[in-house]
């Protein structure tokens, strides 16, 4: 994994991002962590914050975020590092490996991968969370499908 540090405005900007991008939650969850996820088409990104966080924005290019949360036993839910190893496949069962950049400031920790897409294309992700390597893991599995704007 490649390692990026940027401003934490940075990280702000693209926590409300992917907020705002879900209609529903998409997470999972154990007793112990919680695995935030989401993909868009990179031209979602403004310039800025492509930039700030080593995403190339291109009508032909999606992106992964994930974060990795862990659930304290005082109910406070923070941050943390974890191991993450991933693929994406088309419906053809033409496969990607998912080679993720952290970008941390502060307590804010982002994993984020860049694939590439054609229009009206459903890819399928499988992505290992290993928060520690005594933990047994977490898997996040979806299917999405993505469109290009032709503007």
């Amino acid at each position: 994994m490649k390692h990026h540090s940027s401003l934490y405005l940075i990280c702000i900007l693209i926590t409300g991002f992917f907020s705002n991008l879900a209609n529903a939650e998409q997470k999972i969850e154990d007793d112990n962590y919680i695995v935030h996820y989401s993909a868009v088409n990179t031209t979602m990104l403004t310039p800025q914050v492509a930039k700030a966080s080593g995403i190339t924005r291109s009508r032909k290019r999606g992106m992964i975020n994930i974060a990795v949360q862990k659930k304290q036993s005082s109910g406070k839910i923070e941050g943390v590092m974890a191991q993450l190893a991933g693929k994406v496949s088309n419906l053809i069962g033409q496969q990607r490996t998912l080679e993720f950049n952290i970008i941390t400031e502060g307590s804010a920790i982002y994993y984020l991968a860049e694939f590439f897409i054609d229009n009206g294309e459903r890819l399928s992700f499988d992505i290992n969370v290993q928060p520690t390597p005594q933990y047994r893991g977490l898997k996040v599995s979806f299917d999405q499908t993505f469109y290009i704007d032709n503007k």
